[in-house]
């Protein structure tokens, strides 16, 4: 549909309408919007008093409190602006790998999914993908539902390639940011669980929150061809190893797959991170709403 992948159908999308993006801190934005900020403004949420000065307007006194206490007081409340929603796309060679799982295209679903959610609420979007081969999105903010066709489109044109190391990756792109606001991050995270640990951790020691969104391929988790006399080929590095696959050694290279999303899991969990796991061999439709409310999106 206008050129936006499968998972786009008209009722997917009506129901994406639906919903919008909650963040448990506020955050200046860059206009108007629903989201209340830490700026003074004239939405209905109170924020503070403060003494009456001349020329402030009578409408804000707090004549309750001037019977109490015989001084003028103006009621302060919060300004409500937009969200400033940034969406890190993992693009590396691992995302394409293995072929049949077509972890890339559901990872880049997802950040579609979340940037059409943001753009129809009125809030601005960045888009940075890390690796890849193709040209990315410019460090430029997306602002308006239209927009989400040209996302589409040059998303759509990035191929997975290459190697990137998740935590100077995102460091790199923190140099770019001048405001705090919601970040999404869509990883298959096979690294290191410290690696991905720090990685996320650039963002919370910038005061962002954070949803770390892991996609799994289905026959990846099963370990679906490792048996036998198999040559296995790092997708990323490109570097090659011999090994002899038995039963146990499938089951353990499982666990440690299994292991690794739950450290992940964990660490999100301990430092109020959102954290949400799509495999694909579950529907694509089903996950995302389903796991909407854990990643931080409401109705």
């Amino acid at each position: 549909m206008l050129g936006l992948p499968e998972e786009f159908t008209p009722d997917f999308i009506a129901r994406l309408e639906h919903l919008r993006i909650k963040t448990r801190r506020e955050y200046a934005g860059l206009g108007k919007g629903s989201h209340l900020s830490p700026r003074r403004g004239s939405s209905l949420e109170f924020s503070d008093f403060r003494h009456y000065e001349l020329g402030d307007d009578f409408r804000y006194i707090d004549w309750g409190l001037y019977g109490r206490t015989d001084k003028l007081y103006i009621k302060l409340f919060k300004e409500e602006e937009d969200l400033l929603t940034y969406i890190f796309l993992d693009a590396s060679g691992s995302m394409g790998f293995p072929a049949e799982d077509r972890k890339f295209e559901a990872a880049r679903a997802t950040a579609l999914a979340v940037a059409y959610v943001a753009l129809a609420a009125g809030d601005r979007v960045m888009i940075r993908v890390l690796g890849g081969a193709g040209t990315p999105p410019k460090a430029a903010f997306f602002y308006g539902r239209h927009r989400i066709v040209e996302i589409a489109r040059q998303l759509g044109a990035l191929i997975p390639a290459g190697e990137v190391d998740l935590a100077p990756a995102l460091a790199r792109e923190m140099v770019s940011i001048r405001r705090a606001g919601k970040v999404f991050v869509v990883s298959d995270f096979l690294a290191m669980a410290n690696s991905v640990e720090q990685a996320l951790g650039i963002f919370t020691a910038a005061n962002m929150d954070v949803s770390a969104v892991q996609i799994l391929g289905g026959s990846e988790l099963d370990g679906q061809g490792l048996h036998g006399d198999v040559e296995v080929v790092d997708a990323e590095s490109g570097e090659r190893l011999r090994v002899a696959l038995g039963p146990r050694e499938r089951e353990r290279y499982r666990q440690t797959l299994q292991r690794l999303s739950r450290e992940i899991r964990n660490f999100c969990f301990r430092r109020g991170l959102r954290y949400g796991l799509y495999t694909t061999d579950r529907n694509f439709h089903d996950f995302f709403l389903h796991a909407a409310t854990g990643l931080g999106l409401v109705r």
